[in-house]
């Protein structure tokens, strides 16, 4: 678990290993499976934004959870064995777009509720007005 020590209970040591054991076993077809302050490879050169289950200490990218490394063009996150990411006011998410509607958007974005982007609320330069159309070639 890196450098860092820490004082467990018998339910988290158990909760722990048990995760540690999911790992293992995810570690054979995932990239990299990481556990809470694991170090992070990443090209120091390429500028990396950090995402959900990781922070930065020293320079480096350290896993804030136990889980899968997963990679989107510069995103570095960590995808938690159980838990699903709950968002909160502010954050900037990314979610694909899974159903178009006259006046919204429902999207993906890995969470246990949908969410819904309602065209009206979007502010776009110049107060340019988004348009909806469905084409049939």
């Amino acid at each position: 678990m890196g450098d860092l020590r820490l004082r467990l209970n018998q339910t988290q040591r158990v909760r722990l290993e048990a995760a540690l054991h999911e790992l293992q076993t995810l570690a054979a077809a995932a990239a990299a499976a990481v556990t809470f302050a694991d170090n992070i490879p990443v090209n120091p050169e390429d500028t990396i934004l950090k995402g959900h289950g990781t922070s930065d200490q020293d320079g480096e990218v350290v896993a804030t959870v136990c889980g899968v490394v997963e990679r989107v063009q510069n995103l570095v996150c960590v995808r938690t064995l159980r838990a699903r990411y709950k968002p909160q006011k502010g954050d900037i998410i990314i979610g694909r777009v899974s159903e178009i509607a006259s006046k919204r958007w429902r999207l993906e974005t890995n969470f246990s509720q949908g969410a819904v982007l309602m065209l009206s609320s979007m502010n776009l330069p110049d107060g340019i007005q988004v348009c909806c159309c469905t084409f049939t070639p």
